[in-house]
């Protein structure tokens, strides 16, 4: 044993001596194998953080969100992970052994000191604290969640707001009321579908009486999220059934949505379903507002491409060590003249290979380090755990695999060296076998960079598409904020006043979401006509105004005619026009429509365009615009500069709030933030991959260059004493890279096709991508091979016979 260590550890050392005596040699290979691993690391590491999430959570497999879908067009059929409260109710009445707790995330704006600060308080049940027994540092936790005056801070917001964790008995001032900090719990792991700042009951005041009152009572209604775990001998199906009943005999099922049940035909309206929490992350039909959440294909994609590119990185480094190894053939045959027997050239040569991968193992993991923060902003997760002892133990055994199967071509050709055709000078060439190996890898790369190049400028050009389609309104001079209250509020009413007679202010208006957000639904009736469910939008009178758009028929609210209570008059956009059946926009105007819910009968005074209220994955959508109170969503219309009105509404705010904190945003980066944030995401990441691809493969068919020329410089020099021009000689020497470029193509470009036609599906509407993304990636390949292979091509077309023959 003692022996074979020495003969090992003998071996790294030569290995050593070897890479010190050619620096550039070690640096080009340490170095290119170090940015693969690099790269590598990171999208696995990427990978493993999304397959991570809520495993902090005990018996996690028991536990399950409740999640529902509604079979009403106009919301489509994906599942939302959203639930109503009576749901929780039911599944508690069903008899079945389980836990449940409701999991609704309010703001709470609050005074510390002398500090306005923005607080994200989650409100949850008593069987929260059984479900997911979160640790608690100080203080009683069952206590914090059971009273309506108290909370518990995780230890980062005791941190932040006290500056110590011990915060309990602290408090803080809020509009109304103030709040005791009763306990505080350890912070949420990063890798957790259930975030949260602070911790309260749902008895708290945070939530007012009247939300309270519609939070628990009404079906369909879903302020958040409703967990369940099942405990021993509890059967899923029951608890769904048990659901499903309480549903059907709702007041939503029974009277508001009577008409749209029948026209089911035996469909429930809403249906429901466990989801398991294990699952919730990367669930790929869930939509989930309130949470983190991630395509499963896109993290497997990505882990995909990070194999691929430590692959590249391999092939590379084969390469290199290949064309090494046949210079240095004189160097094996002596070693075989010698007495060294076929075992120890092989260890010799897999010792080198390890240790150049260990190296380029540890210097990747260093870049990585450097490189985590960036890349932590690039994918917008906070990656905990990458460099734990187990990640790193992991990568370095990768690094040694890794340099066992890239040195073993390498080797294999140096145990076929024939000692006596070596030390004669004849036979230093490589086999057939061997260089259409090499030019398979070097294809292999181009097919790789070629299919991630196309895909980029596809994921971006539809990126960049879909966010700039006009959505019926300029949104540059808008800005956004939220208030704490409502328009029911004489507060809210002066500082919109107050904003209103700012400098620099054309107008503003509230709503209750901005018109590019926002999901309720509302069921009207023509007379003579059917129920038909339309996007409901509660605004005030200025905000057609505000957000500068015209009538297409009849009018449109307006300040002079309209009040905010009026209960009786409604806007409908073109698309509801057409639904609710009305020929043309005018027949529309004058008409009255009636909620099948009750109410006042209402008169549409005008049509407007269809302004886009979703994403450009969906299509149209019809919309009714109603004059209400309960709207707190301010947008202001800038007639000068845009961060001259920002700062002059935020030093308005507190004269109003003293203790709410407020965020003014531009309405335009909201909208892509809400819509296209992960599509430029995914893009960013294709396109440093693609940039890395790419640039392993120019490094590839670099090194085959070099090789190619030199094994046909007779042959190059034979052309031309026969007459070769140097157009010729470059064509030569041109045709075979383009070959391996376009086989490249052929094998990468079919695989893109398929990518961007899989990403593309998803939307509604799609930019005119053609099969020009495709050829772009092909140009792009050529231009890089041209680059890379340029100084060899130039070196044959310049070789002079008389000093090659010579040689």
């Amino acid at each position: 044993m003692k022996t074979r260590l020495q003969t090992t550890l003998r071996d790294f050392r030569i290995g050593w001596r070897l890479l010190a005596k050619e620096p550039t040699y070690s640096a080009v290979v340490v170095l290119g194998l170090a940015v693969g691993i690099a790269v590598c690391f990171l999208l696995l590491g990427f990978v493993r953080h999304s397959f991570s999430y809520d495993r902090q959570v005990p018996e996690r497999e028991r536990v399950y969100q409740l999640e529902h879908r509604w079979n009403a067009a106009l919301l489509g059929n994906g599942w939302a992970a959203l639930s109503s409260l009576p749901v929780r109710d039911a599944a508690l009445a069903s008899g079945q052994p389980l836990l449940a707790s409701a999991y609704l995330d309010r703001g709470l704006d609050a005074r510390v000191g002398e500090q306005a600060v923005a607080l994200g308080v989650t409100l949850v049940d008593p069987d929260f604290e059984k479900i997911f027994a979160p640790r608690v540092l100080a203080g009683d936790l069952h206590a914090a969640l059971s009273r309506p005056d108290t909370l518990a801070l995780t230890r980062a917001s005791a941190i932040k707001l006290f500056g110590r964790v011990d915060a309990l008995g602290k408090t803080l001032q809020g509009d109304k009321q103030t709040y005791v900090v009763a306990a505080v719990v350890e912070d949420q792991p990063a890798a957790s579908t259930m975030p949260f700042e602070a911790l309260a009951g749902t008895v708290s005041t945070i939530m007012p009486d009247d939300v309270r009152k519609n939070t628990l009572e009404a079906w369909g209604f879903s302020p958040g999220k409703v967990y369940i775990k099942l405990l021993p001998g509890a059967d899923p199906a029951l608890v769904v059934a048990a659901i499903q009943r309480g549903l059907r005999q709702s007041s939503l099922i029974q009277r508001d949505q009577a008409e749209q049940v029948a026209a089911l035909k035996g469909r429930d309206l809403i249906e429901y379903r466990l989801g398991p929490l294990a699952e919730a992350y990367l669930a790929p039909d869930v939509n989930d507002m309130m949470a983190p959440h991630g395509n499963r294909q896109a993290v497997l994609g990505l882990a995909m491409v990070a194999l691929l590119i430590l692959l590249l990185a391999g092939t590379n480094y084969v390469n290199l060590a290949t064309v090494r190894t046949l210079a240095r053939q004189r160097e094996i045959a002596m070693r075989k003249v010698l007495g060294a027997p076929a075992r120890a050239v092989a260890r010799q040569f897999l010792a080198e290979s390890v240790l150049v991968c260990l190296i380029a193992t540890t210097l990747g993991l260093l870049l990585a380090w450097l490189l985590l923060p960036l890349f932590m902003d690039l994918v917008q997760r906070k990656l905990e755990g990458m460099f734990s002892p187990a990640a790193l133990a992991l990568t370095l055994v990768l690094g040694v695999l890794l340099g066992l199967g890239a040195g073993a071509y390498p080797t294999w050709s140096a145990l076929r060296v024939r000692a006596g055709a070596a030390l004669a000078g004849r036979g230093s060439g490589e086999s057939a076998h061997g260089l259409w190996l090499r030019r398979a890898l070097t294809t292999l790369q181009f097919a790789v960079a070629i299919g991630l190049t196309g895909t980029t400028l596809a994921v971006a050009w539809q990126t960049r598409y879909a966010s700039s389609l006009d959505p019926g309104f300029d949104p540059a001079p808008l800005l956004i904020f939220p208030a704490a209250n409502d328009m029911r509020d004489p507060r809210t009413v002066a500082f919109r006043e107050a904003v209103a007679r700012l400098p620099g202010v054309a107008g503003v208006s509230v709503s209750h979401a901005p018109v590019s957000m926002g999901n309720n639904i509302v069921t009207l009736r023509r007379a003579g006509g059917s129920a038909t469910d339309i996007n409901l939008y509660a605004v005030s009178p200025e905000f057609f105004q505000v957000y500068g758009v015209k009538a297409a028929a009849g009018r449109l609210f307006d300040p002079r005619l309209d009040k905010i209570g009026d209960h009786d008059r409604i806007v409908v956009n073109a698309a509801a026009a057409r639904q609710l059946g009305f020929p043309t926009s005018q027949e529309a105007v004058g008409k009255m429509l009636s909620a099948t819910q009750g109410g006042t009968p209402m008169q549409i005074v005008g049509v407007a365009p269809d302004i886009r209220q979703r994403s450009a994955r969906e299509g149209q959508q019809p919309s009714v615009f109603y004059l209400r109170e309960r709207v707190g969503l301010f947008t202001v219309r800038a007639s000068g500069d845009l961060d001259t009105v920002k700062r002059a509404v935020e030093e308005l705010w507190p004269h109003y709030f003293p203790n709410e904190t407020l965020g003014v945003s531009r309405l335009g980066t909201v909208m892509n933030d809400m819509f296209y944030a992960d599509d430029l995401r995914l893009a960013r990441l294709l396109a440093v991959s693609s940039v890395i691809a790419t640039a392993i493969a120019a490094f590839g068919i670099y090194v085959l260059a070099a090789y190619s020329v030199q094994r046909r410089e007779r042959e190059i020099v034979l052309r031309k004493l026969y007459g070769a021009g140097r157009a010729a000689i470059g064509k030569l020497v041109m045709r075979e890279f383009a070959l391996l470029v376009g086989s490249g193509a052929l094998l990468g470009l079919p695989f893109a096709w398929l990518a961007i036609q899989r990403y593309l599906g998803a939307f509604a509407e799609r930019a005119p991508v053609g099969a020009w993304t495709l050829a772009g990636a092909v140009l792009v390949a050529g231009a890089v091979a041209l680059l890379s292979t340029l100084r060899h091509t130039l070196a044959a077309v310049r070789i002079r016979p008389a000093l090659a023959l010579r040689e």
